[in-house]
């Protein structure tokens, strides 16, 4: 047990570490508010219609030693005073001072994009005036991080609970060899009844673990996907707000999931399918947040401040994804003792069309 507790506290200390890497001493000015698009008369503002290119005035004066931070996931262009200065995918940063001497103190930027501007971001990132009585004076608080470590805390005590209240069911969830191995193994009784209050529980567990990860990605990375944009986190207050909501959102897919393997359970006529390969997709996401955990570990460690490392954790999920759906057909090939072709399409319809559409939403 004491192993357990301090692998737990050690992976939510390491969460904690990774938004703390993520703040910096720079202050970051979020262009979006000041996006212009053409129109018949000239320019009007940006109001998330659709266009392929937008544009906006920066100031060399006003951001003398800051930088502009551009991103997005899909191929853009920037123009600056009608010139090309660059192409590509990803993200790119300029020194504001540097264009300035190239062009002129007023510059005019263009972004241009046929895929949209939903994950295209522009900002402009200063460094932080220093207090030469900082020393003196209590530290500034940081409304994520304040969110982050309460919502772990919380997670804590709930996993201490359910350790003590049931370990053998807790370790069954966080069982890698049980996930991997396609033998029969009995779970704990609890593990098959899907639908007790005591497994609803570990849903919800599960569902509010990985959207606080997802939160802490979704800050750190920026708005480059719908789902990044969409959860933003601005106060505290709405950091706990977007937690409970994108919590409920994966606890609601979970059972939805549910619903959808024995609806097609029923329709191939697979007796005693849907507990054990539900119970494999929630032991999944369990060891996916762990996984998670551990890559933001590697962050820390080295102290890693790249957005685009946190939108490649979102590639990684779904990769466990993918595994805990292969595995799926393994344990299904060595309980069922239908034709491979057979168990292949139950397992597109149950397992692979979910897969895709939730890749869709994830990544995009």
């Amino acid at each position: 047990m004491g192993h357990m507790r301090y692998s737990i506290v050690f992976l939510l200390t390491v969460l904690i570490g990774q938004v703390s890497l993520g703040q910096t001493t720079t202050r970051t000015v979020d262009l979006r508010t000041q996006w212009l698009v053409p129109a018949a008369s000239g320019f009007k503002p940006y109001d998330n219609q659709s266009t392929s290119s937008v544009f906006f005035w920066v100031s060399a004066t006003s951001n003398k030693g800051g930088s502009l931070l551009i991103a997005g996931r899909h191929p853009y262009s920037i123009w600056v005073n009608s010139a090309l200065v660059w192409s590509g995918q990803g993200s790119i940063r300029f020194s504001v001072d540097s264009l300035a001497q190239l062009n002129s103190k007023k510059l005019f930027l263009g972004v241009f994009s046929p895929a949209g501007f939903a994950n295209i971001s522009t900002n402009i990132e200063q460094p932080a005036p220093v207090d030469a009585s900082a020393d003196l004076m209590p530290r500034r608080s940081n409304y994520f991080l304040d969110f982050a470590l309460i919502a772990a805390l919380l997670l804590l005590v709930s996993l201490t609970l359910f350790w003590r209240t049931n370990p053998a069911l807790t370790r069954d969830y966080f069982n890698l060899s049980k996930l991997i191995t396609s033998l029969d193994r009995t779970e704990s009784g609890f593990g098959l009844r899907i639908a007790s209050s005591v497994n609803v529980l570990y849903y919800l567990f599960g569902s509010c673990f990985l959207a606080l990860i997802l939160l802490v990605g979704f800050h750190l990375m920026g708005p480059v996907t719908l789902l990044a944009h969409i959860f933003r986190v601005q106060t505290t207050v709405q950091g706990f707000l977007q937690w409970a909501l994108l919590s409920l959102g994966i606890a609601a897919l979970m059972m939805a999931k549910l619903i959808w393997i024995a609806l097609f359970a029923a329709l191939f006529g697979f007796k005693g399918t849907v507990r054990f390969q539900f119970f494999n997709f929630v032991r999944v996401i369990f060891i996916s947040v762990v996984i998670l955990a551990v890559t933001g570990l590697v962050c820390v460690l080295f102290y890693v401040q790249s957005d685009q490392l946190y939108y490649y954790q979102l590639y990684v999920l779904v990769g466990l994804m993918v595994l805990g759906c292969i595995v799926a057909y393994i344990k299904l090939m060595a309980r069922l003792p239908y034709h491979y072709f057979h168990l292949f399409s139950y397992l597109c319809a149950s397992e692979i069309i979910p897969l895709m559409m939730l890749t869709k939403m994830i990544l995009y």
